[in-house]
């Protein structure tokens, strides 16, 4: 009769360890929901923008959720979990599906020239700006866009041997972003962001083999400053929108091309992605990363190659290199 008491007893103790369990997990399932819906549908909540750029690595973590609700028992909302999840990754993926539809386009067509650009957020307080430079004078890039390009502070002499034609940072303390080329310009303008009043959105037309592209550098403030960003990607639209020919679009965006902004503006322009997206963003975590550094192209232009670099030079930021074809 004991045992059978203590039987029953401890059966009601793991049934109700299990139930206090699945409560938590239901909490953190409510707190999961919200988590995606802000992911997903855009409120104009100030930093969803990260949260959307986040997407893939949070749904990809959230997956564990669901399995833990039906290891305890609740497979009824476990269900409902993972249907939520793999639709807010459904979302993403459709995203990124629609960008690289526009390569196809290019498939079949033989390019005319082709160049190579390198895009580096160098970091304003770079500890090891002089690695950086040596990279990017090493790199064999015929244009660069540098953001936070004050972090070359007294090395532009020696930059400038390599890349001899340059617009931004003039005079070298209101530096912030510069395009650099190996070839003259054809045509430079700078523009003011409005949103903080910072020059950064520039561009400047440059020669290949015959063909005149456009190079837009752009360097969008962090998506938690209310919607600055937001008002800064429709000023870059209508710069953007009026340039005739060919256009490379590339620098700092501070989100991934998947979020719900950098999305609808890519769609708004026409703009075609690269091959893939290399992340560039803790560089702590590599190819783990988001890549909130981005290249598109526009007109007839593509990006045939991209990738990151090798590492950091004392940036937060890996920049990114491409190869660009011009048809």
């Amino acid at each position: 009769m004991g045992h059978h008491y203590r039987a029953v007893q401890h059966g009601r103790a793991k049934l109700t360890i299990l139930s206090e369990i699945r409560g938590v997990l239901s909490g953190l399932a409510i707190v999961a929901v919200a988590l995606l819906l802000a992911v997903s549908i855009p409120f104009g909540m100030p930093g969803q923008e990260l949260l959307s750029t986040l997407r893939f690595h949070l749904g990809i973590a959230l997956l564990a959720l669901p399995l833990l609700l039906a290891l305890s028992g609740a497979r009824l909302r476990a269900l409902v979990m993972l249907g939520l999840v793999l639709a807010s990754l459904a979302q993403g993926a459709g995203m990124v599906f629609m960008q690289q539809g526009h390569r196809a386009a290019f498939a079949e067509l033989q390019p005319k020239a082709g160049f190579r650009a390198l895009s580096f957020n160098v970091l304003a307080a770079n500890p090891r700006r002089a690695d950086a430079a040596r990279y990017i004078m090493d790199s064999n890039a015929d244009v660069v866009v540098v953001m936070e390009a004050g972090g070359l502070y007294g090395l532009w002499p020696e930059i400038m041997q390599t890349y001899p034609y340059r617009l931004g940072c003039e005079p070298e303390n209101a530096c912030d972003l510069a395009i650099l080329s190996r070839t003259p310009f054809v045509s430079a303008q700078r523009h003011l962001l409005y949103g903080l009043e910072r020059w950064r959105l520039s561009q400047a037309t440059v020669m290949f083999g015959g063909e005149a592209v456009t190079v837009v550098g752009l360097h969008l403030t962090k998506p938690y400053f209310d919607r600055v960003a937001e008002l800064e990607l429709v000023q870059a639209r209508s710069v953007i929108g009026a340039i005739e020919g060919p256009v490379l679009l590339m620098g700092d965006f501070n989100a991934a091309a998947w979020s719900n902004q950098v999305a609808g503006f890519a769609a708004a322009l026409d703009l075609v992605p690269p091959p893939t997206y290399p992340a560039t963003w803790p560089v702590e975590l590599g190819p783990f990363g988001v890549p909130i550094d981005n290249m598109f192209t526009r007109g007839a232009a593509l990006i045939r190659t991209i990738g990151s670099t090798p590492e950091a030079f004392g940036s937060n930021h890996l920049g990114l290199l491409a190869t660009v074809e011009l048809f």
